[in-house]
C-alpha cells in the first residue's frame, strides 16, 4: 500500500492547484490556435466526440469524457444553439441522442488543423519524454481517482 505524502497547509502544493493551473496554461494555448473558429477547447472536443461516435447519448458522453451531466449540458447548449450539434429522438423514444449537422463537421474539420499546431506547440515545449512521462502519469491517476 501507498504511504500519503505528508500534507504541507500551502496552497501552492495543492495539487488541485498545480494541475488545474497546468491546465489552464495548455487551454490558453490551445484557445490561441481556435480562436479563428470561435470554439472553446472544451467545445472541440465535445464537438470531435460526437463527431466521431455520434449519434451519443448525454450520458454515454458524460461517462467518456468523465465529466458530470450539468457540465456537459453547459458546455454542448453554445453548439447546439449555433446549430452544429443536434438532439436527435433515439430508436427509444424517452432517450434523445446528440449528432453532428453537417454544419458542425465541417467546422470540426476547420478546426482540426488548428487543434493539431496547438497539440504540437504543447508537444514541442515540453518535449516528447515529458509529454509521455505526463500522459501515462495522467493515465494512472484517473485510473486511480475513479475508484473513489
Amino acid at each position: 500500500m501507498n504511504t500519503p505524502l505528508p500534507i504541507r497547509p500551502s496552497p501552492a502544493d495543492c495539487t488541485c492547484f498545480r494541475v488545474r493551473s497546468a491546465a489552464r496554461r495548455v487551454t490558453q494555448i490551445y484557445s490561441r490556435h481556435l480562436a479563428p473558429t470561435g470554439l472553446k477547447i472544451s467545445q472541440f472536443s465535445l464537438l470531435g466526440f460526437v463527431t466521431a461516435r455520434g449519434p451519443v447519448t448525454i450520458t454515454e458522453l458524460s461517462d467518456l469524457l468523465a465529466t458530470d451531466r450539468t457540465t456537459l449540458t453547459r458546455n454542448l447548449r453554445p453548439l447546439l444553439s449555433s446549430g452544429v450539434v443536434e438532439r436527435a429522438t433515439a430508436a427509444d423514444k424517452r432517450r434523445h441522442e446528440l449528432v453532428a449537422t453537417p454544419a458542425g463537421r465541417a467546422l470540426f474539420k476547420r478546426a482540426l488543423p488548428l487543434w493539431a499546431a496547438a497539440e504540437q506547440e504543447v508537444r514541442t515545449a515540453m518535449g516528447a519524454k515529458l509529454t509521455t512521462d505526463l500522459h501515462g502519469a495522467l493515465e494512472r491517476s484517473m485510473e486511480k481517482l475513479a475508484a473513489l
